[in-house]
């Protein structure tokens, strides 16, 4: 209902004004029908407990209270089959794929596999570009999960993953897979993607380093290079309880231009990454029909996010010719421009969704971003409220910018780098040329994580896919006591129950 949109102001405001009028209707009405003592008792005490009532409750509407409401989540439980496919294929690994699917086809008929971009897989088949990242898995599993969290996952996988130190959304089952190698190795994987900063920006250059068969404790130097010119030395130790280790390196130069980091181990293994220093990371274009706090919001986030954001307040503005990157605030671009913004990195706000996609043709873009909602503002007095700090609304808005302009802007970044090896996934990273076979190490580091867990190919016709627990029935929202629909309808009432019983008493 629109009464559940009110911000908090506009409540607040609400509830003191009903207030106001209820005390100068209450004033008039004393001051032109004094009491007199012949006047009912009865009558005289319900109409002040009502009164008395009605004050309670305005001034608990007034003030921020809150209440916890119970929602039933009575959800099915539902199952998502993500495969891993190895970086080089073999009879193998699509003998394993194969049974593996006819075990759990068992249980469920319907199963359909996806791979870490979300696509469908047909007939066995690798898709042409395949990612091994988790981060991208993560991003895939909450648009399947919409929100919530009663998914089981199960991911079938050779364990030679990246960005393995982030948590994952909803349940996970590692079904392993491939051969355990005895040969001991040492192998590394950092990002393999251009790095973008501004000038005195510290970046934190992400390192994973793993132990392969391990056979006894030693240590690992990583060496970093900028130019060529040493900049640092980093030391890892690994033991039989450690063979797997995420660090990083931060890097930062206050000179503008492009560098060239080269990341080392002590084997020989190497690895170069491209550094573009810029003034600003990226320059984005926005249009409103007027000023409103929300950009306010928007530039704070954006300044922080080291994001020039260039603001114009009139609806026929004309759109620079070098401009690729947008934000459009309760306005859509001219019909003229349709094929340009079809095309370029755009976040839509508190526009109609209908006239959005109308405009859009329905077509969906990973590059068109629609909000549709309560105003930034308000969500960030929330969050103040609730938190005393912007860090939810921040990181909300942040990752907006993030998944628009700055990985679109890392993707088509002027660094000569051949765009087909980046376009399937901008969170990929590499892996040294000898990984192959199982990656115990890493499977290991992720079996030890809360709601992840290993089944052995073995295992899967005799395993319990449901966890104990993950059925919850009810769920504890913190929400403001204006916001209960109770609560209002209690208000009217009183109000109206008072006005009521007023007018009998002047009828009388």
């Amino acid at each position: 209902m629109f009464l559940d949109e009110i911000s908090i102001q506009t409540s607040i405001l609400i509830y003191a004004g009903l207030g106001f009028v209820f005390f100068l209707g209450l004033g008039y009405y004393f001051f032109r029908n004094p009491i007199k003592k012949g006047n009912s008792v009865s009558w005289s005490l319900i109409l002040g407990c009502i009164r008395g009532l009605i004050l309670t409750s305005l001034l608990i509407a007034i003030f921020p209270f809150k209440i916890f409401e119970n929602s039933n989540l009575k959800e099915p439980v539902e199952f998502i089959f993500v495969v891993d496919f190895p970086k080089l294929m073999s009879q193998d690994f699509d003998q394993t794929f194969k049974k593996v699917d006819s075990i759990l086809k068992i249980k469920h008929p319907d199963l359909i596999w996806i791979d870490f971009s979300g696509r469908a897989v047909m007939n066995f088949k690798k898709p042409f570009s395949v990612s091994h990242s988790l981060n991208r898995l993560n991003q895939t599993l909450r648009k399947f999960n919409k929100g919530h969290s009663n998914k089981e996952i199960f991911i079938l996988t050779d364990g030679n993953l990246n960005d393995l130190n982030i948590e994952l959304a909803s349940n996970i089952h590692l079904i392993p897979y491939g051969k355990i190698l005895n040969k001991e190795q040492v192998e590394f994987s950092t990002t393999h993607l251009p790095i973008v900063s501004v000038p005195g920006e510290e970046v934190h250059l992400p390192i994973e380093v793993w132990v392969k068969n391990f056979k006894q404790n030693k240590n690992v130097i990583i060496d970093v290079y900028v130019d060529g010119v040493f900049l640092k030395k980093k030391k890892i130790s690994f033991d039989s309880d450690h063979t797997y280790v995420i660090t990083d390196v931060s890097v930062k130069s206050t000179k503008l231009g492009k560098h060239k980091i080269n990341v080392s181990l002590g084997n020989g293994l190497s690895t170069f990454i491209d550094w573009n220093v810029l003034k600003e990371k990226v320059i984005v274009y926005g249009f409103s029909d007027a000023l409103d706090p929300d950009v306010g919001v928007l530039n704070r986030v954006a300044k922080n996010k080291f994001i020039k954001l260039i603001w114009n307040f009139d609806v026929n503005a004309k759109i620079p010719d070098e401009a690729d990157k947008f934000i459009f605030m309760r306005i859509l671009p001219n019909m003229t421009l349709k094929r340009r913004i079809m095309n370029s990195s755009v976040l839509f706000l508190n526009t109609s969704k209908d006239k959005i996609e109308l405009y859009l043709d329905r077509i969906k873009s990973e590059r068109h971003l629609k909000m549709v909602g309560e105003s930034l503002w308000d969500l960030q007095m929330k969050d103040f409220q609730s938190q005393g700090s912007y860090v939810q609304t921040d990181s909300t808005i942040g990752a907006w910018f993030e998944d628009l302009y700055m990985n679109n802007a890392h993707t088509l970044d002027s660094l000569n780098k051949n765009r087909l090896a980046l376009v399937d996934d901008i969170f990929t990273q590499g892996f040294s040329n000898s990984s192959l076979g199982r990656n115990e190490p890493k499977l290991n580091f992720l079996a030890n994580k809360n709601k992840i867990d290993l089944l052995e190919i073995e295992e899967l016709d005799k395993a319990d896919f449901v966890r104990k627990g993950l059925n919850s029935n009810f769920r504890d929202d913190s929400i403001f006591i204006w916001q209960n629909m109770y609560f209002k309808l209690w208000v009217l009432m009183l109000i109206l129950a008072e006005w009521l019983i007023r007018k009998f008493i002047e009828l009388r």
